[in-house]
């Protein structure tokens, strides 16, 4: 069984949070639920020293693709709760989606002994305080509604407590670009739109001088 994990909270910590930000209702959150998609088959198959693994794995990237004013915690074995300060539900669905992107993109070789390189995808259900809900019963409830209908579409996806209508913004870059930015990623643990968000933010600075 795994052990705390640095700088995750625990469910009744997070929770806590939760309801101080709802009782001083001064600014609005993001509450996204995250599962593993099958993972009783990683455990099966691979061991639970494995799954451990690949639960300390989503805990690192979640952490590198957080703002430090966001929160996380470990609830269950393969879930994960994340809360968005001051986000919409629209820019929580971005964040999740890009995390669930670099997953999909990319296989992990988890350390340890057996080293094994495993693939990892996530289903996540996104809601919004105070559009989706008025409490933190109610916070759950629409954010695990999203995932159910994540679950039954077909798994790795992210779903939004109410129907997405978004436009993505297509950008173009030259084929080494993509490859540099892609190889850095995986370096980082970093999403490539979190190392795109983070260069344009040096931009700004940079010339805002």
């Amino acid at each position: 069984m795994i052990n705390k994990i640095e700088g995750i909270l625990s469910k009744e910590e997070f929770t806590e949070i939760m309801e101080k930000k709802i009782q001083g209702s001064m600014e609005s959150f993001t509450l996204a639920i995250i599962d593993i998609d099958n993972f009783e088959k990683v455990n099966n198959y691979y061991g639970e020293l494995v799954g451990d693994r690949v639960i300390e794995k989503i805990a690192s990237i979640l952490k590198q693709n957080l703002s430090s004013n966001d929160f996380v915690c470990h609830n269950n074995k393969d879930e994960f709760n994340v809360m968005f300060n001051n986000t919409s539900a629209e820019t929580g669905f971005i964040i999740v989606e890009e995390i669930r992107k670099y997953l999909e993109k990319n296989t992990f070789l988890l350390s340890g002994s057996p080293k094994k390189e495993v693939a990892i995808k996530i289903s996540a259900g996104v809601a919004s305080f105070p559009r989706h809900a008025k409490n933190s019963i109610e916070m759950y409830r629409a954010s695990d509604s999203a995932l159910f209908r994540a679950k039954r579409e077909g798994k790795n996806r992210v779903c939004i407590g109410e129907s997405e209508n978004m436009i993505l913004k297509s950008n173009y870059y030259t084929k080494t670009q993509l490859e540099r930015l892609n190889d850095l990623s995986r370096k980082t643990e970093r999403t490539e739109a979190f190392l795109l968000r983070e260069a344009l933010d040096d931009l700004f600075e940079k010339y805002s001088k």
